[in-house]
């Protein structure tokens, strides 16, 4: 089977960096030899210095990265919601020696669904939590 242009392609960047085996580095100048068009592109290559490729696709460690930090800020997000919307219905005033809670006193259906909302990022955390410690983390 003989390797297409896009494979000798692959192959040129290993071959001008020096990295290339004794049967890479042969296969090129054979390939070479045989396709005319290869050889000019292999020519103007290593005069240049440069090669014409593609980009090369995001690889996965970026991925990886990328899906580590967003996973951090949400976990962080999901605490700090849990944390807040568990303490907000506690909020107080002090007047004249009298502790009054603001939300227990005066909105008591708004300091319900704060703590709706506060175990709904509990649960979150601890979804995110077991998933952490699923992969052996």
């Amino acid at each position: 089977m003989e390797p297409t242009l896009d494979v000798m392609k692959d192959l040129m960047v290993v071959y001008l960096s020096g990295e290339a085996s004794a049967d890479t580095r042969a296969l090129v100048e054979e390939y070479a030899r045989s396709h005319p068009e290869y050889a000019a592109l292999l020519r103007a290559a290593s005069a240049t210095g440069e090669l014409e490729t593609a980009p090369p696709a995001q690889d996965s460690e970026m991925r990886t990265l990328k899906m580590t930090r967003r996973f951090v800020f949400l976990r962080s997000l999901f605490l700090g919601m849990g944390i807040a919307f568990t303490l907000m219905p506690f909020t107080i005033v002090v007047r004249g020696g009298n502790i009054a809670f603001l939300l227990y006193r005066d909105v008591p259906a708004l300091g319900v669904s704060f703590w709706s909302i506060a175990a709904a990022s509990w649960v979150a955390c601890y979804v995110m939590h077991r998933e952490v410690k699923k992969a052996g983390l």
